[in-house]
């Protein structure tokens, strides 16, 4: 009978626990880190960098030990809808990171106006035809397909960003302004673009859940103002194309905030590696 007494008491306890645990501020940063590795790792073995056996290896926050980013880059392939976008068949895998979770409010600093990492992103595009040779991002004379490039960014940001938290109708204008220079990373020369962003942050109110606020959390109700308020943004995006895997990458920085910009590039872009498997 006593071990039937502890046997209650400890479920008792358990059971205390996990409701008191659903109910604080730890529980979606938990929720996220778990269902987010889950659903990462699925879109990677789904899509086509993996059956080419390439890996693109980017830092996540957890490799700084700072308040910046979310602890690691998830994996996204949305081929099938961006296909559908464009008109033409391709395979595209999309890379991407956050601001990290706030502890007091449960959420992304993504929501958070006062934070470096307000509506701040970083990440990487792999994308390539598959019933073509055309190189996406490059014309057939080899120059900068200016609304290719600008195309990738504005179904990510609209179609997957904005909608997957409500903002059905987001307003964007992204400007590429300059390109006079290139970058080694990995071995690999990039062109880089900057640009100029009017955009929307990202900060709204709660009105009703949706999937997005899984990896999120709930935007925090202590900020004031319009929801989805409009600002000023800053991108830069690299490309290199590989000739051999007919596969043109993307590493692609958007943030309102300049210096998270540079130290953004520096931690997590310039570090950043592509490799073939054999």
């Amino acid at each position: 009978m006593i071990w039937k007494k502890r046997w209650i008491k400890n479920t008792i306890y358990c059971t205390l626990f996990v409701l008191l645990f659903a109910q604080s501020s730890l529980y979606p940063i938990a929720k996220s880190v778990v269902v987010m590795s889950v659903y990462s790792k699925m879109h990677e073995r789904d899509s086509f960098l993996h059956e080419e056996k390439i890996d693109i290896q980017m830092k996540g926050g957890a490799a700084t030990f700072q308040k910046d980013f979310f602890p690691f880059v998830i994996t996204f392939d949305p081929s099938a809808s961006f296909s559908r976008y464009i008109g033409a068949p391709v395979d595209l895998t999309i890379l991407y990171n956050f601001g990290a979770f706030d502890m007091l409010y449960g959420a992304s600093t993504l929501y958070d106006k006062n934070s470096s990492y307000y509506s701040t992103f970083y990440g990487a595009y792999a994308v390539r035809y598959k019933d073509s040779q055309d190189i996406y991002g490059l014309t057939q004379e080899g120059e900068p397909d200016i609304e290719a490039i600008t195309k990738i960014t504005d179904f990510d940001l609209k179609h997957l960003v904005y909608n997957s938290i409500g903002n059905e109708t987001p307003q964007l204008d992204y400007r590429i302004t300059k390109q006079e220079r290139t970058m080694d990373i990995d071995g690999r020369e990039f062109i880089i673009f900057d640009a100029q962003l009017d955009m929307e942050g990202m900060w709204h109110q709660y009105e009703e859940d949706y999937m997005a606020y899984i990896q999120y959390g709930k935007p925090p109700q202590n900020a004031q103002g319009e929801s989805f308020e409009s600002l000023k943004g800053y991108g830069r995006i690299y490309l290199h194309y590989d000739q051999e895997e007919r596969i043109s990458y993307f590493f692609y920085i958007i943030t309102p905030d300049e210096q998270t910009l540079a130290s953004t590039e520096k931690e997590f872009i310039q570090t950043a590696k592509i490799t073939k498997k054999h």
